[in-house]
């Protein structure tokens, strides 16, 4: 059963949600260590490490940890090493992920959750 309206959800029920994919000049990352001031150091699909900023618009709502996966949307400047999270990857989001994305996520090492078995 999919959950709809507002409010609480009821016993029994899920709520589905749709994995996003990186878009545009958006990349997949790794959070490496926190930096303190909203800054995280991040390890990309491209190999590159970023100096990445949690924007004014994600500050309460996201809790992000070492060792999440994260949407980081490289800045346009010239080194190209800073960056902003525009996305913090929940755990059951991850295996649908690693899916479309197999080849990078394994590049960086990161653990994909099984799926166990309904009983």
């Amino acid at each position: 059963m999919v959950r709809k309206g507002k409010g609480k959800p009821q016993p029994g029920t899920e709520i589905v949600r749709r994995t996003r994919y990186p878009a545009g000049n958006e990349v997949i990352g790794v959070v490496i260590r926190n930096l303190g001031a909203r800054r995280m150091e991040v390890l990309c699909t491209d190999q590159v490490k970023r100096t990445a900023r949690i924007p004014g618009r994600f500050r309460r709502g996201y809790r992000i940890s070492v060792n999440d996966v994260v949407l980081v949307e490289p800045w346009a400047d010239l080194k190209g090493d800073k960056a902003d999270i525009t996305y913090r990857y929940r755990k059951n989001e991850i295996r649908p992920l690693a899916r479309r994305y197999s080849k990078e996520l394994k590049s960086l090492d990161i653990e994909i959750p099984k799926t166990e078995p309904y009983s």
